[in-house]
């Protein structure tokens, strides 16, 4: 953390603890930064009693942004305002995007960057792009892609001197693989509470019925990982072939 920029979501958190009375110190041990990193940030953008970390943000941004080449002279897919495309509901379904990969439990950012790349037709985007395209850090980008590539969700490549990101083809298949993960967590940890408590007891009983409930949903998706693999691997081989065939001729 420590030599990273402050992010958007650290900003509202140094907004929030101020407004609770909290000092400089205990902010930056709440967020592992020095607490000088915390009171210039404050001091720099209209001191305590001022503070706005949406107004903190864009500033910050600005100054990221005045350190960084043109738009004009990055590799920027001007495939997205083609096809004949609707800006408008292109925009609206961007909004719709991350607020659905929010509600399964990413951050934000990281929300946005996903959605970026994923609406990008070339499936990739470099670093620079993504401070460009989302107005945000070098910082951020770093540090909300680790935390992607952490989840094996965003994958890395280097693309000369730079590094450009790409979601994964089956990125759905692992949100997907993750969310079963927590429901065998689930199962087990209530079947094993059901033991403890006992079968026979209120609490016992209640952990029983949760436990039984999500084993049933992990069998049940098992079977469906099942079918969607055969299926796939089918399918995968079918554009392989038709790869193939176009080569040849």
């Amino acid at each position: 953390m420590p030599g990273k920029r402050l992010d958007e979501e650290e900003r509202q958190l140094i907004a929030q603890w101020l407004w609770d009375g909290l000092g400089y110190s205990e902010i930056g041990r709440r967020l592992q930064r020095p607490a000088s990193t915390i009171q210039r940030e404050v001091l720099r953008n209209g001191g305590h009693n001022n503070y706005r970390p949406a107004a903190a943000h864009r500033a910050a941004s600005e100054r990221a942004m005045r350190r960084l080449p043109s738009v004009d002279d990055l590799d920027v897919d001007e495939e997205a305002h083609s096809f004949g495309r609707s800006p408008g509901k292109v925009q609206e379904f961007h909004l719709r995007l991350v607020a659905a990969f929010v509600q399964t439990g990413i951050p934000r950012t990281a929300a946005r960057i996903m959605a970026e790349i994923f609406m990008t037709d070339k499936g990739s985007l470099t670093a620079t792009e993504l401070v460009l395209r989302l107005s945000i850090s070098p910082g951020t980008v770093s540090r909300s892609t680790a935390y992607l590539r952490d989840l094996d969700l965003l994958h890395a490549e280097r693309d000369g001197k730079r590094v450009r990101y790409y979601l994964g083809d089956d990125i759905w298949y692992r949100a997907w693989l993750a969310s079963a993960g927590r429901n065998r967590v689930w199962a087990h940890t209530s079947l094993d509470g059901a033991e403890i408590f006992g079968l026979d007891t209120p609490v016992g009983a209640r952990l029983k019925d949760m436990g039984q409930f999500f084993a049933f949903v992990v069998v049940d998706m098992e079977a469906t990982r099942q079918k969607w693999l055969d299926y796939f691997e089918k399918k995968k081989a079918a554009r392989e072939r038709a790869r193939g065939d176009a080569a040849g001729r």
